[in-house]
């Protein structure tokens, strides 16, 4: 759930920040968050309102996820779907998602919402966890992309003009 409190964090500082407030004045004038597995927490309306924040230069997202880990997804399947309330379809990711691939290179889009049943799989607790993302982050073949920039990544997926 840490993931999914950075994004709502950051989501709030940044809106903080574009209204001038005192109490983030400490804070850097570009909030960035950088996540891991991070679970879906906005509906269309809040990610209308982050990317209006993202197009002010107040607010960065960068996820990262692993292809078979179930936490990043929407549409949560039975039985896990029995413990959250509410339509999951509705959820969907925000900011700029470099989706790391077990033997392949990243796939990065913005957005990029994966729904539970195309993420599941035997190995699905597994995917979750800390050693298969660091496997997967230090694969040679992801290296050029880890050269880019926040503020380039930004560009190439047309959030924000060049």
């Amino acid at each position: 759930l840490g993931g999914g409190l950075a994004n709502l964090f950051s989501f709030r500082a940044a809106q903080l920040k574009a209204k001038g407030d005192e109490s983030v004045k400490n804070l850097p004038e570009k909030i960035t968050a950088l996540t891991f597995a991070a679970p879906v927490v906005g509906n269309v309306d809040f990610n209308k309102e982050y990317q209006v924040l993202e197009k002010k230069g107040v607010l960065r997202h960068i996820r990262v996820a692993n292809k078979g880990d179930v936490v990043p997804t929407n549409n949560i399947i039975f039985p896990a779907s029995l413990a959250l309330k509410g339509d999951t379809t509705k959820y969907i990711q925000n900011g700029v998602s470099l989706f790391l691939l077990p033997e392949e290179e990243l796939e990065q889009e913005y957005g990029g919402t994966k729904s539970c049943a195309s993420q599941f799989t035997t190995k699905a607790l597994t995917n979750h966890l800390v050693p298969e993302y660091a496997t997967r982050v230090t694969l040679p073949v992801n290296k050029e992309k880890y050269q880019q920039t926040v503020e380039e990544i930004y560009v190439k997926e047309g959030v924000l003009r060049p």
